[in-house]
C-alpha cells in the first residue's frame, strides 16, 4: 500500500526531496558469481533485489511466507473492465524510473502511465464544499496495469524459479562464517549474505530473531518507528458524482490520511470506481468493521456531501484491510517518521546482514514501490562478494 499525500497530493503535505538514484548499468558492478544471498520477503525490494542479483551473477534464493509473491503491491481482476490496484497504485518518481527498476537498457518498458492535469477538479470538504483546481502534481497512474502487473512483466521471469514460497524464516544466526536461516518447519538454509525485506510489522512483532540479536541502534528504530495501518476501499458507482480528488478538513496530517479519488482515472473504461486511502488513525474507525459496514460508513460520509448522491449511484464495493493481511500487518512507516529512521532501518550489520524495502532505505523518502526498489539496488550495489 502507497501513500498519496507527502509527495504533494491536494498539497496537504509538505514535499520531501529524493536522494540520488544509485544507477544499475554495467559499469562498477561487482561479479558476485560465487556468492549466495538468501533474501526474505518476495515484496518490491525481495523481488527487485534478487532481479538485479541475477544480473550480476549471484546465486541467491527470495523465501517468502506467504503462497503468492508481490507482499503489498497486490491487483484485483473482474472487479471492474481493469485491474484495482489493492495496494501499490502510483509511481512518485519520473517515468524513467521504471527503466531504472528493471536496470537493463536493452529492454524497452512499454507500460504505460498517465499523469494528472493541473485543471483537474479537487473538492475540500469542511462543512462546507469547496472545489478547485488541482494544481501541479507529479504522481503517475497506471493505465490498464498495476505495480503488480509491471513487476510480472520484467522482474519476476528473473527470480521466479529461486522463490520459495510458503517458507517463513523464523531465525538467522550470523555468528558463523555463513548465515544459517531456519524456517518454521525447521528446514534449515546457508548463505554468504542475507537482504532483510520483510515488512516492518514483522521485525515489530518479533517473528523474525536474530542471533546474535541485532545491535542496540537497530532495535531501537525497529521499536520506535511509526508504522500506520490502514486499509483501501474500492466503490463503484453508476455516475461520477465525484472529482478526481475530494479531502476533508483536519483529516492529513502527522497522525494519517484520508483521501478519495477517481480510480478510473486515466482507465479508458466507463466503470466509475472512487477509491478510499486511508491510513494511521484515519483509519481506525473501518478496521474493525465488516466490509458492509465499511461501505455503509462511506457511503454516509460522502452522501453528507453530496446530497445522497454515494447511495442512489452506488453499484458494489471491495475492502482491503492491510493490517489483516497475513505476514503484512501494516500500511507503511508513517510519512511523519523521523528522517533518520528508514536510515537506521536501513544500515547493514557486519557485511553480512542488510535490509531493504519502503521503511529501510538511504534516502529521504519512504513508503511507495519506487522508494523500495531504489533501497534494494542501493544494496545490492553495496554487497561484496563471498571470500
Amino acid at each position: 500500500m502507497q501513500k498519496v499525500t507527502r509527495r504533494g497530493f491536494l498539497g496537504l503535505c509538505g514535499v520531501l526531496g529524493a536522494g540520488p538514484l544509485i544507477g544499475c548499468g554495467s559499469s562498477g558492478e561487482a561479479d558476485l558469481s560465487g556468492t549466495r544471498v538468501a533474501i526474505l520477503g518476495a515484496g518490491a525490494a525481495g523481488l527487485s533485489a534478487g532481479h538485479l542479483l541475477a544480473q550480476r551473477g549471484a546465486d541467491f534464493e527470495i523465501f517468502e511466507a506467504a503462497p503468492t509473491y508481490g507482499g503489498r503491491m497486490k491487483s484485483l481482476s473482474g472487479f471492474v473492465n481493469f485491474p484495482i490496484p489493492l495496494g501499490a497504485e502510483w509511481l512518485h518518481e519520473p517515468e524513467d524510473e521504471l527503466s531504472r527498476i528493471v536496470g537493463d537498457p536493452s529492454v524497452a518498458v512499454t507500460t504505460r502511465l498517465q499523469p494528472y492535469a493541473s485543471s483537474d477538479p479537487t473538492d475540500f470538504y469542511d462543512g462546507e464544499l469547496t472545489r478547485e483546481n488541482l494544481g501541479a502534481l507529479s504522481d503517475l497512474k497506471f493505465v490498464g496495469a498495476t505495480w503488480l502487473d509491471f513487476f510480472e512483466t520484467y522482474i519476476v521471469p528473473s527470480v521466479a524459479s529461486q522463490i520459495r514460497l510458503n517458507t517463513a524464516i523464523a531465525r538467522v544466526d550470523y555468528s558463523g562464517p555463513q548465515a544459517v536461516l531456519t524456517d518454521t518447519a525447521g528446514a534449515t538454509y546457508e548463505a554468504d549474505r542475507v537482504i532483510v525485506t520483510v515488512p516492518l510489522q514483522v521485525l515489530r512483532d518479533g517473528d523474525l530473531e536474530f542471533l546474535p540479536e541485532l545491535p542496540r541502534d537497530k532495535r531501537d528504530a525497529i521499536a520506535d518507528a511509526r508504522i500506520w495501518g490502514g486499509l483501501k476501499v474500492f466503490l463503484e458507482f453508476r455516475e461520477a458524482f465525484y472529482p478526481t480528488f475530494l479531502s476533508f478538513d483536519g483529516r492529513d496530517g502527522a497522525d494519517g490520511q484520508h483521501v478519495y479519488y477517481d480510480a478510473s482515472y486515466g482507465q479508458e473504461s466507463s466503470s466509475n470506481v472512487l477509491g478510499l486511502f486511508t491510513v494511521g488513525v484515519e483509519s481506525e474507525r473501518y478496521r474493525l468493521a465488516s466490509s458492509d459496514a465499511v461501505r455503509d460508513l462511506i457511503l454516509a460520509e460522502l452522501d453528507e456531501v453530496y446530497d445522497g448522491a454515494a447511495t442512489r449511484a452506488y453499484l458494489a464495493h471491495v475492502v482491503q484491510d492491510w493490517n489483516a493481511e497475513p505476514f503484512i500487518g501494516q500500511a507503511y512507516l508513517a510519512d511523519s517518521a523521523a528522517l533518520s529512521t528508514p536510515r537506521r532501518l536501513f544500515a547493514p550489520v557486519d557485511d553480512r546482514l542488510y535490509f531493504a524495502g519502503e521503511a529501510y532505505t538511504n534516502h529521504d523518502d519512504w513508503g511507495a514501490v519506487d522508494d523500495a526498489a531504489r533501497a534494494a539496488r542501493a544494496v545490492v550495489e553495496r554487497l561484496t562478494p563471498a571470500r
